[in-house]
């Protein structure tokens, strides 16, 4: 089960080798698109940017989600995972609506924790 469209440009699917296993994931072939929304909030958008971004989604936005999945960034991607594929889908939502509205992005780096970003 792989789902391309829903969260796009995130990607949502279930592992092949470890059935009940979800992903959510952002390469950075999308991540440069908004590289300078970072910048201007002095991060960096790479996917240790983009974990920041999910904690502070759901710390402003849906603390129902806190503890659900874990966050696995690297500097070009972004990974959230875990066996609750409602929570990643909940999450997928919140990091679509920042990737498409550069206002909510801001407002979601800006209103993170600067650690939240490294």
């Amino acid at each position: 089960m792989t789902d391309r469209t829903t969260f796009a440009p995130l990607i949502f699917f279930e592992y092949d080798h470890k059935p009940g296993h979800f992903c959510l994931m952002l390469g950075d072939q999308h991540m440069v698109d908004l590289e300078d929304v970072f910048e201007e909030c002095g991060q960096y958008g790479n996917g240790y940017g983009w974990a920041g971004v999910a904690r502070s989604a759901v710390s402003t936005r849906a603390p129902e989600l806190e503890g659900r999945f874990g966050l696995d960034p690297e500097a070009g991607t972004f990974v959230a995972y875990g066996e609750d594929p409602d929570a990643l889908k909940a999450l997928g939502a919140l990091m679509r609506t920042a990737w498409h509205d550069r206002a909510e992005l801001r407002t979601l780096i800006e209103s993170g924790d600067p650690d939240w970003f490294d």
